[in-house]
């Protein structure tokens, strides 16, 4: 396993000293948002084909229901625009979240592309920013960070990439390149987390790659033990539940080697997050708010934390035809929210605890 060396274990400890700490009491409920990357509204607005999605449950969903909302990183572009530009565009975004911000539901915290934010004063900033975020969980912790604090590139180095992206590539119509496009990187800043987590016994949470993450697992991990747990089902079933049981798996067999395709195809390497011994569910990624058929977020609601994605039905019919998804629609819009994943925050911290 890449482990991790110790110029960045240290600067990770420092990050979790140093960060403040959230105590939402038993009855919380936090969602956590990654990598919008808001633009200008034009051409190379990544933000833009979401926006309306995102408006919507902010205002109709997640605000509505008493969230706090946490915006971890790269929330806007700031590699490739101004942040006056970028206000100035999407002033019904910071709207709403004045209306968390005002009964202190807002945390936000830095990514890459939005590092500039800590060297402006506060007085300057639509809302304060911070680095990392510890959130009390009873007696465990969750340690919510963007992850680009696992690279070597130093702060000058990451200026100069922000000055080049905006003043030679975005002008000529070049499009943002992040980690998220690297299978390397993004898998080499995974296990960095992951190690991190797994030395300390905690729960991370990160954004940064754009791949939703849950208990260490991506959705090509997943997809392997449904496979194997409907297969195991599959001799001692009825008759008519084996004609349900084969369409489960002739779907999941699709998405496995659509995905896997797109792997190979783009010279991905078929890994996983497992070090000596078992998997730890240490690591959990809210993937990004720029899809193309919508929005993932990680919820953690009265002790129980699901990877959730909104979609656009207009966009995506997928999980209105997969079998053991209910998409809960949002009023009477196009929108639906779909829990991916769910689990009990205790099993979850039982395993860390106890496996690690």
């Amino acid at each position: 396993m890449d482990m991790l060396d110790k110029k960045l274990q240290n600067r990770l400890e420092r990050l979790l000293r140093a960060a403040p700490e959230l105590d939402p009491g038993p009855d919380h409920r936090l969602v956590i948002f990654s990598d919008l990357h808001l633009g200008d509204g034009g051409g190379n607005d990544d933000f833009k084909k979401n926006a309306d999605l995102f408006l919507a449950m902010m205002r109709r969903h997640y605000l509505k229901k008493n969230f706090t909302l946490i915006l971890n990183g790269d929330i806007e572009e700031l590699a490739r625009f101004s942040l006056a530009r970028i206000a100035t565009r999407w002033l019904e975004v910071y709207g709403v979240w004045a209306e968390f911000a005002a009964r202190g539901a807002l945390i936000k915290l830095v990514g890459n592309h939005d590092l500039a934010l800590l060297r402006r004063r506060p007085d300057d900033l639509p809302f304060p920013v911070s680095e990392a975020l510890k959130i009390r969980l009873g007696d465990k912790s969750l340690f919510v960070v963007h992850g680009h604090q696992t690279s070597h590139l130093n702060w000058a180095f990451q200026t100069l990439g922000i000055l080049f992206l905006r003043w030679l590539l975005h002008p000529l119509g070049i499009g943002n390149y992040t980690v998220a496009r690297s299978s390397r990187r993004r898998f080499r800043v995974e296990k960095r987390v992951y190690s991190f987590a797994r030395g300390k016994k905690i729960m991370a949470l990160i954004g940064h790659t754009h791949r939703p993450l849950f208990e260490s697992l991506s959705r090509l991990d997943t997809l392997k033990i449904e496979i194997e747990n409907l297969c195991r089902r599959y001799p001692q079933a009825a008759a008519g539940e084996k004609r349900v049981l084969e369409a489960g798996l002739a779907r999941l067999k699709k998405e496995y080697v659509r995905l896997q395709r797109q792997d190979h195809q783009r010279g991905r390497r078929s890994e996983n997050l497992y070090n000596d011994g078992p998997l730890l569910p240490c690591l959990f990624n809210s993937g990004c708010g720029i899809g193309r058929h919508g929005v993932t977020a990680i919820e953690i609601v009265r002790g129980r934390v699901a990877l959730v994605y909104w979609i656009d039905r207009r966009r995506s019919e997928k999980y209105f035809a997969a079998q053991g998804y209910e998409p809960q629609r949002l009023g009477d819009s196009d929108y639906y929210r779909v829990v991916l994943k769910e689990e009990d925050l205790e099993y979850v911290f039982t395993r860390i605890n106890l496996l690690g």
